[in-house]
């Protein structure tokens, strides 16, 4: 998964490794069952890494969006402006709830058990949601609810196959970090000291273009392919 629209303001989310922001932009949620059922197994928690249901933040609006699979949104949840106190509604999933600092040093631990892992990191959060809401808790026992959000309809999200060549110079003018593909292979655009970068290959070894400016214009028409051929005249072929 490379990037997304936001489906509630349409702003362009994606990982960043550390975002600049105060609040991390990946996260990743367990259902309480499914946990409990990893944590008596005391199993690998990295073979089961799918059991895990991973989410972005938008860092425009604050509206979480839910993946099923690498690129294709399951749900989406905006900010409410107030609390309500009634009980969320049965059936919905909870669980805890990691953001990515925390998931690096779950998955970079050379100690992965599932009930270490557990003790070690008890999710800074935890997650209530069903199909009409989400609810964000400081604790395991539901005692302190922080924020709450209201699901909403997910409206033509930008993914890999309705991302424009403008939406893509606007995300090359904005971003520090850019990922893509082209023909299998992969390429690595970077906003570094010495100015623009984009790599080839896995690695950041070889530069097939440098720019003192991040001009966007520049950087799609540049023969950067090993073809000769630019961004712009292979869009089409260009996957994030």
């Amino acid at each position: 998964m490379a990037v997304c629209g936001c489906g509630f303001c349409g702003y362009g989310i994606r990982y960043h490794g550390e975002p600049e922001g105060t609040e991390p932009v990946e996260h990743y949620f367990c259902p309480i069952n499914k946990w409990r059922e990893l944590e008596n197994e005391n199993a690998d928690l990295l073979e089961h890494w799918k059991d895990f249901i991973e989410s972005w933040r938008c860092e425009r609006c604050g509206s979480f969006s839910f993946f099923s699979d690498a690129v294709h949104v399951s749900g989406a949840y905006t900010p409410k402006e107030e609390f309500s106190s009634a009980p969320m509604q049965e059936p919905f999933d909870f669980g805890p709830f990691w953001d990515d600092f925390q998931w690096f040093e779950i998955t970079e631990s050379n100690d992965n058990r599932a009930s270490e892992v557990l003790t070690k990191f008890p999710g800074n959060l935890w997650l209530a949601k069903n199909d009409n809401e989400l609810r964000l808790y400081e604790d395991e026992a539901r005692t302190k609810c922080i924020k709450q959000f209201r699901r909403i309809e997910i409206v033509n999200p930008i993914t890999v196959a309705t991302m424009s060549l403008d939406a893509f110079k606007k995300m090359l003018a904005n971003w520090d970090d850019v990922e893509f593909t082209y023909r299998g292979t992969y390429y690595n655009f970077m906003r570094e000291k010495d100015g623009i970068n984009i790599y080839r290959g896995h690695g950041n070894e070889q530069i097939v273009y440098h720019a003192a400016n991040a001009d966007a214009d520049e950087i799609v028409n540049a023969k950067i392919f090993s073809d000769g051929k630019s961004i712009v005249e292979v869009q089409a072929a260009v996957v994030l």
